[in-house]
C-alpha cells in the first residue's frame, strides 16, 4: 500500500544573478527513492521586480507547491490542493488539450487568487454542488462572468482527477448554477462614431490598427499576431495562423478563429500603403512591428488605446467606454442592422456557433427596433368611440 506523503511547504529565499533580477526559488525536497534518499531542488517563483518581498513570493508560490506535492497515489483523502497539484503536473500544459499561454495562465491566477485559498484543504468527496454555489454567490465583487470561469476550472479540475481514477463520483460541479451574463451590456459604436474617432487620430500606426480593427472584427491578440506574410492585399484575403498575447504566441480560440478572412478593397488599399510606410515590410515582419523594440516585437494594443484612440474619442465628444472588443460588437451590430443573414455575421466573426453571434455579439439598432415597432402602427389610429 502506497505511503502517505506529507505535504511540503518547501522554503523561500532569494537566488542572486549576475545578469538580470534576482529571483525567488522555492526549495524542496524530492519523496525518498528506492534507497531512501531525498534530492534537493529548486523552482523559481518569479524575480524580485513581480515580487518585491518574501510575502509576495510566498503568495505567489502556491500554484507551485500544489505541483511538488502531487503524487500519484497518496493515501487518505485528495484535497483540492492535491489534484490541482496533479492537474499541473499531468494536464495544464498537456499537448493534446492544446491550451494557449494565456490560458494557462488564467488557470494559475484563478486557481491561486480564488480557488487554492477557500478550497485547497477541502476533500474532493467534501465539494458539493450547493457548497460552491453558495461561495460563488458570496464574491459580490465578481463579474458573472468571472464567476463562471471559476466554476468552469473547478469542474476541469474534477473531470481530470475522474479521467486519471483519482475520484470515483460524478463531477459535483456539472450541476452548480452561475450564470455568464453579463452585468451590463458591451459598448457598441456607429459607423459614424467610429469614423469620427479615425479622423482625430494623428498617430499612423495607431489609425491604421484602428481602421484595421473596426473594419474586420479581428480580436486584439489575432491582429497583433499578424505578419506580412498572412495579408494578402491583392487577393483581398486575411490568413489567420497565429495570435499574440503579451510575448507569447498562442493557438487561435477555436477552429473556426482559424479560417481566413475576406477583406475589403479600401482596407487592402489602406494596408499597402502603411506597408510602404513601415520599414518593417518584409514578409515575416509583424505587420504592427513597433520602432521600441527594434521590430522584434509588434506595438502593445492597450498603450495605443490609452495614448492615441482614447484621446481622440475624447476629442470627438464621445463619451462612451473604448476598449479594442467594443469595435468588434459594434461590427457584429452594424452587420445585422444592414440586414445581413445570421450566417454571414457568424463566419466574418469567426464564432463557432450562431448562438454567441446572437446572444453577445449583436445588438439590435434603436432605429431597426422603432422601425419594427411600426408594424403595429394601425393601433394608433383606432378611435376610443370604435370599440
Amino acid at each position: 500500500m502506497p505511503t502517505h506523503t506529507q505535504y511540503q511547504d518547501g522554503s523561500i529565499y532569494l537566488a542572486k544573478r549576475a545578469k538580470g533580477p534576482d529571483v525567488w526559488l522555492l526549495r524542496y525536497r524530492t519523496a525518498p527513492d528506492e534507497t531512501g534518499k531525498r534530492k534537493h531542488l529548486g523552482k523559481i517563483i518569479g524575480t524580485l521586480r513581480e515580487y518585491p518581498t518574501k510575502n509576495d513570493a510566498k503568495r505567489a508560490a502556491a500554484n507551485l507547491r500544489a505541483e511538488i506535492n502531487a503524487a500519484e497515489d497518496k493515501a487518505g483523502k485528495l484535497t483540492v490542493r492535491d489534484a490541482w497539484g496533479h492537474f499541473q503536473a499531468h494536464e495544464l500544459r498537456n499537448p493534446a488539450a492544446a491550451r494557449s499561454p494565456s490560458t494557462i495562465k488564467n488557470y494559475l491566477e484563478y486557481f491561486r487568487v480564488w480557488l487554492l485559498p477557500h478550497w485547497g484543504l477541502t476533500p474532493l468527496d467534501e465539494v458539493k454542488a450547493v457548497r460552491v454555489e453558495a461561495w460563488l454567490h458570496s464574491l459580490t465583487s465578481l463579474a458573472p462572468g468571472t464567476k463562471a470561469k471559476l466554476r468552469n476550472h473547478l469542474s476541469a479540475l474534477f473531470s481530470h482527477c475522474i479521467r486519471h481514477e483519482l475520484y470515483d463520483k460524478t463531477n459535483p460541479i456539472a450541476s452548480v448554477r452561475q450564470s455568464a451574463k453579463r452585468v451590463k451590456e458591451p459598448t457598441v459604436f456607429t459607423v459614424e462614431e467610429i469614423a469620427a474617432i479615425i479622423m482625430r487620430v494623428e498617430n499612423e500606426p495607431a489609425r491604421v490598427m484602428l481602421i484595421l480593427a473596426a473594419s474586420t472584427g479581428l480580436r486584439k491578440s489575432e491582429f497583433r499576431g499578424l505578419r506580412w506574410c498572412d495579408v494578402d492585399t491583392t487577393g483581398l484575403w486575411f490568413h489567420l495562423r497565429q495570435g499574440l498575447v503579451g510575448k507569447e504566441q498562442t493557438n487561435l480560440k477555436t477552429e473556426a478563429s482559424r479560417r481566413g478572412l475576406p477583406m475589403h478593397p479600401e482596407l487592402a488599399v489602406t494596408l499597402a500603403d502603411w506597408r510602404e510606410s513601415t520599414p518593417y515590410n518584409r514578409d515575416d515582419d509583424w505587420v504592427f512591428a513597433s520602432p521600441y523594440s527594434d521590430g522584434k516585437q509588434p506595438y502593445w494594443p492597450d498603450q495605443i488605446l490609452v495614448n492615441h484612440i482614447r484621446p481622440a474619442a475624447a476629442k470627438a465628444g464621445i463619451q462612451k467606454t473604448v476598449n479594442w472588443h467594443a469595435f468588434r460588437h459594434s461590427l457584429g451590430t452594424a452587420l445585422k442592422a444592414n440586414g445581413e443573414d445570421v450566417k454571414t455575421i457568424q463566419e466574418l466573426l469567426r464564432h463557432a456557433n450562431s448562438r454567441i453571434t446572437l446572444d453577445v455579439y449583436t445588438q439590435g439598432n434603436v432605429d431597426a427596433k422603432r422601425s419594427a415597432l411600426s408594424t403595429m402602427s394601425g393601433l394608433f389610429v383606432v378611435k376610443k368611440d370604435a370599440a
